[in-house]
């Protein structure tokens, strides 16, 4: 891929802001989890995402990458995750956060208590039009959490990698955290722009790729814990091994960055040429936004020790965001 990984100076200052402000809620407790933040090089993606953020921008972006995965993300491959009803009250929570509607601080759950204090820090400056684009995205990140869990019950499985996608680009709230490029470092998209079918399309083939790889690097943790991965989708539906499943993983996502290339080479001038030169900075900023996020994930999945095996939740982990007193409805709950 043609564009240059960039990182930030403020790294490794926020770093050590994410740890500590992790530790306060409870979110790391001992050595290995702060060993496993480090290892799993944490603060870096936050910095390859968002280059150009400021130093407190930084720090927001190393607290939510480190809130996104063991206090999130990870506590959803264990039981909690085979439960709808437990996951939608959750994740119902977490939207009532991002629109304003409540506060996570009634809850003995760590993880929405921690997001509840994350998320007004992350949309501090944020114009109205762009915090609504943040609330949409990021309530679309929390919903698809329960689809999940629907899924893992019902044992489904997509047939078809395009409807994989669809969900893949909620599940990886990349639409919501390309937004966050556009506070934290770059420049605002007007709504009558960031609508534009052509970046649209960009957007897409940016979040698809982000997909490709991080299914290609966590195999050996889903081979485990099972559920979605493009790799197992292209598996089925050639009837191939994994080898053969990853070599056409990588063609596809060759395949798309060089449509995002023909993209930006062929129809971004066409529109640039049609814009004022506010309309043209904001254009090429977006296209660097999801050039760091492509650029940045792959080098990220390069570096980081999260995928080197599959992982289990720590015995003190396993409450972070059910909450102590959360009932389980029972793996063949509904909603």
């Amino acid at each position: 891929m043609p564009w240059p990984l960039r990182g930030n100076p403020h790294v490794f200052a926020a770093r050590d802001s994410a740890i500590r402000w992790m530790t306060e809620f409870g979110l790391l407790r001992d050595d290995r989890s702060i060993e496993d933040f480090a290892d799993w090089r944490l603060a870096e993606v936050g910095g390859f995402f968002f280059p150009d953020a400021d130093a407190r921008q930084c720090a927001l972006a190393a607290q939510m990458m480190g809130w996104s995965f063991l206090p999130f993300d990870d506590q959803l491959d264990g039981p909690l995750g085979r439960d709808p009803l437990r996951v939608a009250r959750v994740c119902t929570a977490l939207i009532g956060i991002v629109h304003g509607e409540a506060r996570g601080d009634a809850t003995d759950s760590p993880t929405v208590r921690a997001f509840a204090d994350l998320w007004g820090r992350m949309v501090q400056g944020a114009s109205v039009t762009l915090l609504r684009r943040l609330r949409h995205h990021w309530a679309a990140y929390f919903s698809s959490q329960v689809t999940e869990a629907i899924d893992r019950v019902d044992g489904f499985r997509y047939a078809d990698l395009d409807d994989y996608f669809r969900l893949r680009v909620a599940s990886t709230c990349a639409f919501g955290r390309n937004d966050l490029g556009e506070l934290w470092g770059g420049t605002e998209v007007p709504a009558v722009l960031w609508h534009h079918p052509l970046l649209e399309q960009m957007r897409h083939l940016a979040a698809d790729l982000v997909a490709l790889r991080n299914d290609s690097m966590s195999t050996t943790h889903e081979d485990v814990s099972g559920l979605h991965n493009a790799i197992f989708i292209i598996e089925r539906e050639r009837a191939c091994d994994r080898e053969r499943a990853v070599a056409v993983a990588s063609r596809l996502a060759q395949a798309k960055v060089d449509r995002l290339i023909a993209l930006e080479h062929h129809s971004v001038p066409r529109l640039l040429r049609r814009l004022d030169g506010a309309g043209q900075q904001a254009v090429l900023g977006y296209a660097d936004i999801l050039h760091h996020w492509i650029r940045g994930d792959y080098e990220w999945e390069r570096l980081s020790g999260r995928h080197k095996q599959h992982r289990v939740l720590p015995e003190w982990a396993t409450t972070l965001l059910a909450g102590t007193h959360g009932r389980a409805a029972g793996a063949g709950g509904s909603m």
